[in-house]
């Protein structure tokens, strides 16, 4: 059984199933909040941006500010401004911003830590913004069948994490060529061109034709 990743890149892509509308501008507006000290109102915009990416539910908004905080302390901090999409700096870089967002998220009614790789990801991810990959269920189900069909493995003994991206990042390699030749106008960071269209593949449900691209 194989999955002929460039061909499927092609026809997800001419279908647009990698633009973004109302999307692209939100995803712009916040990599400007990141990037620029002087942008007005920089907490609430990361605020609004993850809330609309669904990974500050129930979060109170004390909380939710607190986190948006952290991560511009963390943006804002001597860094590199690339991580060349090398794995072991993305997840090196993830830990980090995990590290200070767990000390301020809040716990679940249990009184359990909450299950942050979500949120961290998207939020390094606006950090740099050309180098991580987003994780969320979606992305993460589309890639557990790729793995299979085309035996991508990841190392062993990575956390969750680490292991996602390691997939992602041959996916990536493979499809990389097929972005090159696609209109990029409504997804300006190639990266997130891989993002939206493993979040369709991994969409619950079967196929739609009412609603292809």
């Amino acid at each position: 059984m194989t999955c002929d990743l460039r061909a499927l890149t092609r026809r997800l892509t001419a279908e647009k199933w990698h633009c973004g509308g109302a999307d692209t501008l939100r995803d712009a507006l916040v990599v400007a909040a990141i990037k620029d000290v002087n942008t007005t109102d920089r907490t609430r915009k990361i605020v609004d941006w993850l809330a609309f990416m669904k990974v500050l539910r129930y979060f109170p908004l004390e909380r939710s500010t607190a986190i948006a905080q952290e991560i511009l302390r963390f943006a804002d901090e001597p860094r590199d401004k690339s991580l060349h999409r090398d794995k072991d700096k993305i997840v090196s870089e993830f830990n980090r911003l995990l590290e200070r967002i767990s000390k301020v998220a809040p716990i679940t009614r249990t009184g359990l830590p909450r299950q942050l790789t979500s949120l961290t990801s998207k939020a390094l991810w606006c950090c740099y913004p050309e180098d991580v990959p987003i994780f969320d269920r979606n992305a993460v189900g589309a890639l557990r069948v790729i793995s299979r069909l085309r035996q991508m493995a990841p190392e062993r003994n990575q956390s969750e994490y680490a292991g996602f991206v390691d997939v992602w990042l041959q996916v990536y390699k493979e499809v990389e060529p097929v972005m090159s030749e696609v209109d990029l106008s409504d997804c300006p960071y190639k990266i997130r061109v891989l993002d939206r269209l493993l979040w369709y593949l991994g969409q619950p449900g079967f196929y739609d034709s009412s609603s292809a691209g």
